[in-house]
């Protein structure tokens, strides 16, 4: 399905279909619970898939209804999500992300005001993302 889109290059002489490295992959992956590392950085720093599925199935239940997908990740993130008030355009949050993803300018200004505060590590996995084209 994939081995169109993509391929891993291997040298400048061979190359493996994503359908080839998949189906090996796939065959020897542990289990979702068992944890997958947030970053080469931060190997003992796991998200917690369970916590996850328990927050989502909760909201369910609390709002009678299916959530979308932009739903579920947020709510998968809550702090508490059985005493989370959730309404629509009037509810404050209170979320615990995995990583933090920033791009640009902003990246830049929040990296120099983290270097000037004196701090030795952020406390949640952070990446910068720069895209000029």
């Amino acid at each position: 399905m994939y081995s169109s889109l993509l391929t891993l290059r291997l040298s400048t002489n061979t190359t493996l279909s994503t359908l080839q490295v998949l189906g090996k992959s796939l065959s020897t992956s542990p289990p979702l619970s068992s944890g997958i590392p947030l970053s080469r950085f931060d190997k003992d720093k796991f998200i917690d898939y369970e916590l996850l599925k328990t927050n989502i199935q909760i909201v369910q239940d609390r709002l009678c209804r299916p959530l979308t997908v932009s739903e579920k990740i947020l709510y998968g993130h809550l702090d508490n999500a059985a005493k989370q008030a959730i309404k629509r355009g009037q509810s404050y949050l209170h979320l615990r992300p995995d990583r933090v993803a920033m791009q640009d300018a902003t990246a830049q200004m929040s990296m120099l005001q983290f270097m000037s505060s004196g701090l030795s590590r952020v406390a949640v996995t952070t990446t910068i993302h720069c895209g000029h084209q």
